[in-house]
């Protein structure tokens, strides 16, 4: 009987580390929901001009009730180039990997916390065992575009459709980094404003891997807002300016010359829970951009609504 129960145990437990995109897409579509974040994408798109439909996507999901969630999107399923947002991926992959020793614990908070590039690039190295240098040819190269792609294959076995294969570079990339991205950047990551939702909302339900590991990820993930934190630099000039006193706030941004783009989970202080993923393309450079879309989408949101 005890041998059952522990098969049984681990049976569960890979189901539920397998569910991710899958739990994601499970969560119904609510029609009121998509009105609002309908009715908030027209207004920011009359409020930043430069700003086109095609280049801004948003994902929400209600959690105020967390066993019975609703989700809604505006382009959701939309290809971008996420920047600093894949991230995300990367964090989620190091602790499914289990490799925490001191050093890649520091590098996740240095990743997460102040979105530092060199940690990113040594946690990619790590993963897919791979390391950046001069140009490669034949089976080599072969043999390294193959590692970085893996963790293209662990998302993917999770229902994700996205590209994480790149390291972030503040200048470059070079090398053999060049060779990875390929003619015409074809392999330049990718992902969408749904498949960052799916992953915050695998975290914020504690079942990313392990009850333990997500509540590892929050803790990276937290962005004190009152006073902030003073290295922060993801708070002003991003959607968690926009949030009310008393809100809570843990979030991740994304930003180059091309796009500008935020993954918040919020706590508002009328208790209302939300995860709300914001990418904008074409106005990287206006710093009030994520502030004003954040603003017009915690209006609508702060209307009650029928939930039937």
């Amino acid at each position: 009987m005890l041998r059952f129960l522990a098969a049984l145990f681990i049976l569960i437990s890979v189901a539920t580390a397998s569910a991710d995109f899958r739990e994601f897409k499970a969560v119904p579509v609510n029609a009121e929901l998509g009105a609002k974040l309908n009715r908030a994408a027209e207004a920011s798109l009359k409020d930043f001009p430069r700003l086109t439909a095609d280049n801004l996507a948003l994902s929400v999901i209600d959690l105020i009730k967390p066993d019975a969630p609703i989700r809604a999107d505006y382009h959701g399923d939309a290809s971008f180039y996420p920047a600093s947002l894949i991230k995300l991926f990367f964090m989620v992959e190091t602790y499914r990997q289990g490799k925490l020793t001191p050093e890649i614990e520091r590098a996740l908070r240095e990743m997460i916390q102040v979105s530092d590039n060199d940690a990113a690039a040594f946690l990619v190295d790590i993963l897919t065992d791979t390391c950046s240098g001069s140009e490669l040819e034949g089976k080599a190269l072969d043999d390294f575009l193959d590692r970085r792609r893996k963790l293209n294959r662990s998302f993917a076995a999770l229902g994700y459709d996205i590209s994480a294969m790149m390291k972030p570079w503040s200048f470059g990339p070079f090398g053999r980094d060049m060779q990875a991205l390929g003619e015409n950047k074809v392999n330049r990551n990718r992902a969408s404003a749904n498949s960052i939702a799916s992953l915050l909302l695998w975290i914020v339900r504690r079942h990313a891997i392990s009850a333990q590991a997500s509540d590892a990820m929050m803790s990276l993930l937290e962005r004190p807002l009152s006073p902030p934190r003073q290295t922060e630099n993801q708070v002003v000039g991003y959607f968690g300016e926009s949030l009310p006193p008393g809100a809570k706030l843990w979030s991740k941004e994304g930003d180059t010359s091309e796009v500008r783009h935020d993954a918040d989970y919020v706590e508002l202080p009328s208790g209302k829970k939300f995860i709300v993923i914001v990418f904008t393309r074409g106005a990287a450079d206006d710093k009030t951009l994520l502030p004003g879309i954040g603003k017009r989408l915690l209006a609508e949101l702060s209307e009650e609504e029928d939930r039937g």
